[in-house]
């Protein structure tokens, strides 16, 4: 039911953005009803996602304890922590820092860090990744980041920022849908269905080559691979091809 609801939100949002002009969609985008329902939104497509990219989550997440740990403890932050989806995958005792700019993603938030206790929610810090002044340089151990850089207007700024957080030999671990090959079938229509992606998930790009940006980001160590998010529903057959990996300042 749940998905049958999604994908008839996601003909009516083609639908509707499709007649629009690109001044009344931003004024869409940008209004409080709209962004209230793609916190709801959200808190549904998380569980979605996360029964399908469990595996890639855990392998990414188990690491997180010992990369802490060899810059000698500290907290976590949590770029575009949304509604807590990654909560239940974050080492016991993690003190995390979650950074959100849409405030009705905060109760889903709350409400995800009081389900699984073993992870401490510091706090919660408003504001965008493009410029996080709320955090002070090198001040955090670990930096997470996962279904976010698609969604960020400038992903250059994004990583100078994660790099100016993290504390000397601190880890930057990434989980992300991204473009799929160049001459693909796929690739063609996530280039032809781009804008009216971004009005249906409030900014997201499904045409984003994040690589490229990490592998020019100035990190000392960037390593990744892409696949295939097959367990996804054919209705997210655009944002199938994924990213993993991690980078070290």
């Amino acid at each position: 039911m749940i998905v049958l609801g999604i994908c008839a939100v996601v003909i009516v949002v083609f639908a509707i953005t499709a007649a629009m002009s690109d001044k009344v969609r931003e004024a869409v985008i940008s209004s409080k009803i709209y962004k209230k329902g793609f916190a709801v939104h959200m808190n549904l497509f998380s569980r979605i996602h996360n029964n399908a990219v469990r595996k890639h989550k855990e392998d990414i997440f188990e690491k997180l304890k010992s990369s802490v740990e060899s810059v000698g403890g500290g907290d976590i932050l949590e770029i575009g922590a949304g509604t807590g989806a990654n909560f239940e995958f974050f080492p016991e005792g993690s003190s995390i820092i979650a950074l959100e700019p849409n405030p009705h993603m905060v109760p889903y938030l709350r409400e995800n860090a009081e389900k699984f206790p073993h992870v401490q929610l510091k706090n919660i810090v408003p504001g965008f990744a493009e410029n996080m002044d709320g955090i002070p340089d090198a001040s955090v151990a670990a930096v997470v980041c996962t279904m976010t850089l698609c969604s960020v207007s400038d992903v250059k700024a994004t990583l100078a920022e994660i790099k100016r957080v993290l504390k000397p030999g601190g880890y930057f671990y990434f989980l992300e849908h991204v473009a799929d090959e160049p001459e693909t079938w796929r690739n063609s229509f996530q280039r032809r269905f781009d804008n009216q992606w971004k009005y249906l998930g409030d900014g997201c790009s499904c045409s984003r080559e994040t690589w490229t940006h990490l592998d020019n980001a100035g990190f000392s160590t960037v390593s990744y691979r892409k696949f295939d998010l097959k367990e996804l529903t054919v209705l997210c057959y655009l944002i199938r091809p994924h990213l993993a990996g991690h980078a070290i300042k």
